[in-house]
């Protein structure tokens, strides 16, 4: 906080986006997203800000805002982020604020929108090689699947999902193992839903 509070009064937007960037995660695991979102709002309103620090804060922003169930402040944010991402060809940031738009749309039951925004933030990560990317993509496919009542195609999503994310990705295969638990409610499988749900548990006690 010393260290963040020092960047922003000196105006050293690409040092403080780098360690805001970096806590992401953890502001939203350990519940601080209130605080994460002002840290997100100070560098966004620093002067000359270079555009890949802009994108990469309102990606934070909006994830901020998200957890928070500020919906539509969100979406203004990642969808900014978005347009800025792939102006500089920062893929990364663009499959991430496509993820969390798919997330935003989602819960304003856009379901064809946000299996838009997932399939596209998933091409992207897989473009990537990143596994936790390509794991939460499938996870949110997977849940959209599961709205429009296609259960079949939502437990082949999650299981692709699960078996990329065990190695790499725990807070993420937790949310995996989650709608894997409501698929096993769904075919009345108490046994398998509780026994996910403890791994789950288990997985978000470690973290």
């Amino acid at each position: 906080r010393s260290a963040l509070t020092w960047l922003v009064a000196h105006d050293r937007a690409a040092e403080a986006i780098d360690i805001g960037w970096r806590l992401v995660f953890f502001w939203i695991i350990r519940g601080r997203a209130a605080e994460g979102l002002r840290w997100y709002e100070q560098i966004l309103n620093l002067p000359s800000l270079p555009l890949t620090v802009e994108s990469t804060a309102l990606v934070g922003a909006g994830a901020m805002a998200y957890s928070l169930g500020e919906i539509e402040h969100a979406r203004t944010a990642l969808a900014r982020a978005r347009a800025l991402a792939c102006d500089t060809g920062d893929m990364a940031i663009v499959a991430t604020a496509e993820n969390l738009l798919g997330r935003v749309e989602q819960s304003l039951g856009h379901v064809d929108a946000a299996r838009e925004q997932y399939t596209h933030s998933f091409e992207r990560y897989r473009a990537l090689g990143l596994a936790w990317g390509v794991g939460n993509a499938l996870t949110g496919m997977a849940t959209v699947h599961l709205a429009t009542g296609d259960a079949t195609s939502a437990e082949r999503l999650v299981d692709e999902a699960i078996s990329v994310l065990r190695p790499v990705a725990p807070w993420f295969l937790a949310l995996a193992l989650n709608v894997r638990a409501t698929l096993a409610v769904r075919r009345k499988d108490a046994d398998e839903a509780i026994a996910i749900v403890r791994e789950s548990l288990t997985l978000i006690r470690g973290l």
